[in-house]
């Protein structure tokens, strides 16, 4: 066991975040207005199809900025978050209506991100008492407020966030075409439509692997909405490479992860006094990504003229 318990969010990072990244975006887009909104993404320059270590950056950043950034870096954020969110809405032949900078959407997209925090510590350490969970809600405010969403719309304490996400739980549902995407974020493949022949060598090598984790690190009712099953010895070889990463921490990878995230700190605060946009060039097809839209080497016809910088 840790010698403290966490009292940030930047106390939670562990070696086993680096396998619950796809796990947790799982959860997020379980909402199907969320969901359906990232699967007809036509921003190109934020699809991990398109652009996945790019995409791994920025995501890196808003977590970072959460847990480690100012007020003035998580405003700066938060605008251009909410520029890139305007692209996103549903259309005549969507499957529902979504627009991505509604608070509602924002907020369960939030409580994911903090059970991203909070799951890694719990099933690498074991549970929280009720007052670590309680300044651990409070201390997660950032990653709700930072899309946008009211400071007193984010739960105050543990109870009120259990009670949150059970209401939340009924609403969830995983269309064929969302699963699809996920299953492609879980074994990797969609690194073959952003790279080409290395990206299917990486997700040959790595794929199976990374599948299985995440499948472990989630929890069992996202598990039943993707059909996956968890068998009794998957639980024992879960629990076999817990025991290592458990090891992996102690041996300095936490600090190397925490450090990591100061870095995306400084970079964002590098690039915003370089004057380059903190996401990246805005791109946008008139084509889903999903479908082709601007695939590698296509000149792009509706990227936003107002939106080009750097």
């Amino acid at each position: 066991m840790p010698r403290t318990a966490p009292t940030t969010l930047l106390d939670t990072v562990s070696s086993l975040g680096t396998t619950s990244g796809v796990a947790n975006i799982i959860q997020q887009l379980s909402l199907p207005p969320v969901g359906e909104g990232v699967s007809e993404s036509r921003v190109v320059s934020g699809s991990p199809r398109r652009r996945p270590i790019k995409r791994a950056r920025t995501t890196g950043q808003y977590l970072a900025l959460a847990v480690a950034g100012s007020d003035e870096d998580r405003a700066a954020m938060r605008s251009a978050v909410a520029q890139v969110h305007r692209h996103v809405r549903s259309g005549d032949h969507s499957p529902v209506a979504y627009n991505a900078n509604a608070a509602d959407l924002q907020l369960w997209v939030a409580a994911c991100l903090f059970r991203f925090f909070l799951d890694q510590h719990v099933l690498l350490y074991g549970d929280l008492d009720r007052a670590e969970l309680d300044t651990l809600v409070r201390a997660a405010s950032p990653l709700a407020t930072g899309v946008n969403v009211r400071p007193e719309r984010w739960p105050g304490d543990w109870a009120a966030f259990e009670d949150y996400w059970a209401s939340m739980l009924p609403r969830l549902a995983i269309s064929q075409e969302v699963r699809r995407d996920f299953e492609s974020l879980a074994d990797l493949g969609f690194l073959g439509e952003a790279w080409g022949l290395p990206g299917r060598l990486l997700a040959r090598l790595l794929g199976p692997a990374y599948h299985f984790f995440t499948r472990a690190n989630l929890p069992p009712y996202f598990r039943e909405l993707m059909g996956w099953t968890w068998t009794a010895e998957d639980q024992r070889r879960f629990d076999r490479a817990l025991v290592a990463l458990r090891w992996a921490d102690r041996l300095g990878n936490r600090a190397v992860l925490r450090l990591v995230y100061r870095l995306y700190v400084a970079d964002f605060r590098l690039r915003r006094r370089l004057g380059l946009p903190v996401l990246g060039r805005l791109r946008v097809s008139d084509v889903m990504v999903r479908d082709g839209g601007r695939r590698p080497g296509q000149r792009g016809t509706a990227a936003r003229k107002s939106d080009r910088s750097r």
